[in-house]
């Protein structure tokens, strides 16, 4: 979800251009969205920061119009059996009415398929990882592991990148501080050890055929942060990748490196290093969004809302295509998982 101040901007900037006092300047805008889903992210905020930046919490919200959409399309048009349980089910989930027990959600056959282990997720999402050179690229297209912290998505990431058996290229980024002052205070050797949010880390692994995922936008709408692609070959400079997904599938491109300047640190430094990560597992809130084949759910620690469950869950149209790690469930095919706040 965006946060109001997104929607206020635009509602200023249209009645400045079109020199009208009425709301988004007298023309009429449609905001499409799913308020069961997460809340904007307001770094170091409190659940009051986050209700805040909502757009309910807006000065415009009392002059929209709600529409209602009652089929939930994603389900109608991949499942086979139980499509209506399954989309009522994920509407329960929602909307915080799903059965708790101490408030974590029960997940039944009829939900999910529940697995105990990471290495077992991973083989039911990334089955014949060995002969992953051979594979089809919209393979990859369809499957996606989701977890709600970035440390969880990195240890799964740097698992996969293991059981593949091909020749592995490592880079080495270059770390300096923005003002000459600072040197000082942050030496190069403090800098190799931060992985801040959205941006790629010091030591890349990458190996020919994995799937990574861009994190700065090169040349849209071809090359956006979050574009998906298969790397082809790995160059001294340059990364080879066949995109695959956007409108431009299929399509090979060249990624240089360039520098990257984080943003939410209490200092500024820059970090020249190709701007991709791996995503054979990515976070919930970047799968946001998304329709997704078949899906792994890493639940081994609480996800930070309830609307991150939500999320996770109704990225694909079937409860056969859906896989959660519980590693603590004692009970056959039955898992609590907290998701309040």
């Amino acid at each position: 979800m965006s946060h109001k101040k997104c929607v206020e901007a635009l509602d200023r900037s249209l009645q400045d251009i079109r020199n009208n006092n009425l709301p988004m300047g007298g023309i009429t805008v449609l905001f499409s969205g799913d308020f069961r889903q997460t809340l904007p992210v307001i770094p170091s905020g409190t659940p009051a920061d986050e209700i805040n930046a909502c757009l309910k919490s807006s000065h415009l919200w009392k002059k929209m119009v709600v529409l209602h959409l009652s089929k939930n399309m994603r389900v109608h048009v991949g499942s086979e059996k139980n499509m209506e349980e399954f989309a009522q089910i994920l509407l329960e989930m929602g909307n915080g009415t799903r059965y708790e027990v101490d408030d974590r959600i029960v997940l039944d056959d009829n939900t999910c398929v529940v697995v105990n282990q990471i290495n077992e997720l991973i083989a039911k999402i990334y089955p014949n990882m060995k002969k992953i050179q051979s594979i089809h690229y919209s393979w990859f297209k369809e499957r996606a592991i989701l977890s709600a912290r970035n440390e969880d998505v990195l240890e799964i990431n740097n698992l996969c990148l293991k059981n593949i058996e091909s020749p592995e290229n490592t880079y080495l980024s270059i770390d300096s501080t923005t003002e000459i002052e600072n040197a000082v205070h942050y030496p190069v050797e403090f800098l190799n050890t931060l992985n801040p949010a959205g941006c790629p880390p010091h030591t890349l692994h990458l190996k020919v055929g994995v799937p990574i995922m861009l994190l700065r936008n090169l040349k849209p709408p071809k090359l956006c942060n979050g574009t998906r692609l298969i790397i082809i070959a790995l160059h001294k400079y340059l990364i080879e990748a066949k995109i695959i997904t956007g409108p431009n599938e299929g399509e090979t491109v060249f990624i240089p490196k360039i520098p990257v300047i984080p943003s939410n640190l209490p200092f500024q430094f820059k970090r020249f290093q190709f701007p991709v990560k791996l995503c054979f597992a990515i976070s919930i809130n970047k799968s946001q969004g998304q329709t997704i084949k078949t899906v792994g759910v890493d639940l081994r620690h609480d996800c930070f809302s309830h609307g991150q469950v939500y999320v996770a869950f109704s990225r694909v149209s079937s409860p056969e295509n859906l896989f959660v790690l519980q590693p603590t469930c004692k009970t056959k095919n039955i898992v609590y998982k907290q998701v309040l706040c």
